[in-house]
């Protein structure tokens, strides 16, 4: 596995050489290395027989950490995309396309801190921002999307949506077409509510075994279904789903 192959310190040592003397920001890309794979792990769904993980992240950083890598940044992002990979065939994950790592100047992160975001999005090989055709992806699995897509967990993906019942997008649907939706008003999100109500990040919708969970994500004014706040709750077709003041219907065909 070459350079990339060894635990993260050995990737501290590689890029921090690599990039000697170009940035002196408190971040440091081995940092972002550690919170890439940490993301990783913590977002790993386990099928029957492999046990996906994210290949899509978001690294948000305050405008004057983002300043001190900007210059080299694609650089740096195709050297963590090939970590990533290195790292996911080193531990069996597998990705369910190349990986892909974009960086956003965000000043609600404390200068010093990284935020990384992550999604499990279907790229082929070769077609994402910065990936390389030639780099060593051989190693590690990559899944075929399927005439009728499974689940992570091997069962079929069943067909949901959200309506806006009220609220700013009020008569908007959204499909539900993947197994893990970040809710919130920051554009990264899988489901932007454009409502001041809401939080950056405020639920997460969770498809395992056929059932849809929806999690709160800490907001400020809270999640609710059918009038009650909630942490976490299964739910069913017809709840009525509270964020903020935007109130939706989770539908399932």
């Amino acid at each position: 596995m070459g350079m990339f192959s060894g635990l993260e310190g050995s990737l501290e040592k590689y890029i921090e050489g690599l990039i000697k003397d170009r940035t002196s920001g408190r971040v440091q890309p081995a940092d972002i290395a550690k919170k890439l794979v940490r993301e990783m792990r913590d977002q790993r769904r386990v099928s029957i027989n492999n046990i996906y993980v994210p290949n899509e992240y978001t690294v948000f950083l305050h405008h004057t950490d983002w300043e001190n890598i900007a210059a080299f940044s694609d650089s740096l992002a195709a050297e963590l995309q090939e970590y990533i990979s290195h790292k996911a065939a080193e531990k069996k994950y597998s990705l369910p396309g190349c990986p892909l790592i974009k960086f956003i100047s965000d000043d609600n992160i404390v200068a010093g801190n990284v935020v990384v975001e992550s999604i499990f999005s279907e790229i082929p090989a070769g077609e994402g921002k910065n990936a390389d055709p030639g780099l060593p992806f051989e190693h590690t699995q990559f899944f075929t999307p399927l005439k009728d897509r499974l689940s992570t967990d091997g069962l079929p993906l069943i067909r949901a949506k959200i309506r806006i019942e009220s609220g700013p997008q009020r008569e908007k649907i959204f499909n539900l077409n993947k197994d893990s939706i970040v809710i919130g008003r920051r554009e990264s999100c899988d489901l932007v509510l454009d409502d001041d109500s809401i939080s950056r990040r405020h639920a997460r919708l969770d498809l395992s075994r056929g059932v849809y969970t929806i999690h709160d994500l800490d907001s400020t004014n809270g999640t609710k279904v059918n009038g009650e706040r909630i942490t976490t709750r299964a739910l069913k077709s017809g709840d009525v789903l509270t964020f903020g003041a935007t109130v939706c219907t989770f539908k399932v065909e």
